[in-house]
């Protein structure tokens, strides 16, 4: 009977789900909570073997990665810390069970388990070099400035027209570049944004599972700019629009989960009057709600590459 665990919060509704399935194949399933490190969850290593929570990693043949420790502490918890020196401490050990879970991960493909998705997807999660090595492929991407260098943000803004802008390393949604914030422009020194051409046109979201398509939808929005401020969204009401995607742009998405070494990959689109432009390959797609409304069977695929011999 195989083992497979998933790098997820008890309580996250794909993790929840995707169990289901599997032990509904016959697997044996641990759902492994590494955010429990924070409040003492016991992990061990001798340098061969991972035991965490009284589960022997080694034992298990696949897992599939929704969730581990962050990189950083979260700035959420800043006011909570009564002195710089503990909010430091914070940070330090963030970074170290990030360190630790990385190289869990990485050990576990050295031993040749399957991992969902694999470590060599993590450097493309950084939106600057995926976005050029999308484009070398001749995926056509926004046209992007990515800098702390106001004026230069304001020429960029001149030459495209309307522009959006969003951080480099994600987390919050896209906004748009209005007078407000380009008053504001001069508290960039601190640290680079992504600016990017305002792309208007439907929201395409493409689920890629192993060099697969499995599912397009189309996403009906009132908003323009970005699908995950729309209430509807974020009520849960959000329907969506099976999407005949032309064959170039299926070799596109087969193309960006590849290079991106991701085999689960959710790929945004955008379907403006000059054609598709690619905004970005997910490496942790949402797709639940897709596939409750759709039926398209995103979690068998992942299902079956996780069980696969």
């Amino acid at each position: 009977m195989p083992g497979v665990g998933i790098f997820a919060r008890h309580t996250d509704p794909i993790a929840k789900h995707l169990a289901a399935r599997l032990m509904a194949r016959g697997a044996e399933v641990e759902v492994l909570e590494l955010a429990r490190l924070t409040s003492g969850a016991p992990l061990a290593f001798d340098v061969e073997e991972w035991l965490y929570e009284g589960v022997a990693l080694s034992e298990l043949d696949a897992f599939f990665v929704r969730q581990v420790p962050a990189e950083t502490a979260m700035l959420a918890e800043a006011h909570v810390s009564a002195t710089a020196g503990e909010w430091w401490q914070k940070a330090v050990k963030a970074k170290e069970r990030w360190h630790l879970a990385q190289s869990a991960l990485q050990h576990l493909e050295l031993m040749g388990k399957r991992v969902l998705n694999p470590a060599a997807s993590v450097p493309f999660d950084y939106k600057p070099l995926q976005l050029a090595v999308l484009q070398r492929a001749g995926i056509r991407v926004p046209r992007t400035l990515i800098t702390n260098f106001a004026p230069g943000v304001r020429q960029f803004a001149a030459d495209v027209g309307e522009v959006i802008y969003k951080p480099v390393g994600g987390g919050t949604e896209t906004a748009v570049l209005d007078e407000a914030a380009l008053a504001r422009l001069d508290e960039l020194a601190g640290a680079p944004v992504i600016f990017q051409e305002r792309i208007s046109g439907p929201d395409i979201r493409v689920t890629v599972v192993n060099g697969r398509i499995v599912s397009s939808v189309e996403i009906p929005t009132s908003t323009s700019i970005d699908y995950r401020l729309d209430p509807d969204y974020r009520a849960g009401a959000q329907a969506y629009v099976a999407h005949a995607l032309p064959d170039a742009q299926q070799r596109w998405c087969l193309e960006a989960a590849r290079l991106c070494h991701q085999i689960v990959s959710g790929i945004d689109l955008k379907w403006g009057a000059d054609g598709y432009v690619m905004l970005e390959a997910n490496s942790g797609p949402v797709y639940l709600d897709i596939e409750l409304k759709t039926g398209a069977p995103i979690t068998d695929a992942i299902a079956d590459v996780l069980l696969a011999g």
